[in-house]
């Protein structure tokens, strides 16, 4: 279970930004898949942050069907706010993916929506993206 004061520092950080996906509780206490690419969806859309990072079927949660694609996908924007915020973040995209470390998961999201309030990060997408080119990424 996600304490009350991580969800509420996630909403903090997330709803000026964003005015869907709705910010629930019980949503945030163990966050889907979907829910996810939605927030990371309207994020790019609002501020541009991750603007370039995700293409083709990459945009459409529906085509993110298997568990390696959704990692990747996930890996992307993890490894895109770790660069940005230069923290080091210990989410793993493989506990995510199966509903595992939902604190950590909100930290990340927490981090996403301080680093989207400066807006457009070109470099750390760009380093990101070669990241995830790299064999054994």
């Amino acid at each position: 279970m996600v304490d009350a004061n991580t969800i509420k520092k996630t909403k903090k950080a997330l709803e000026p930004l964003i005015k869907r996906p709705k910010l629930t509780d019980k949503l945030l206490e163990k966050p889907p898949f979907r829910f996810l690419h939605d927030i990371i969806s309207e994020v790019t859309k609002s501020t541009e942050f991750l603007t370039g990072l995700y293409e083709g079927d990459e945009l459409n949660a529906g085509s993110i069907s298997d568990r390696d694609a959704k990692v990747a996908y996930l890996q992307k924007a993890i490894d895109t706010v770790s660069i940005a915020s230069k923290a080091k973040l210990s989410v793993r995209p493989q506990k995510i993916v199966s509903g595992g470390e939902p604190e950590k998961t909100n930290e990340f999201l927490q981090l996403l929506g301080q680093c989207a309030a400066s807006g457009r990060n070109d470099a750390a997408v760009e380093k990101a993206l070669k990241m995830a080119s790299k064999p054994g990424k």
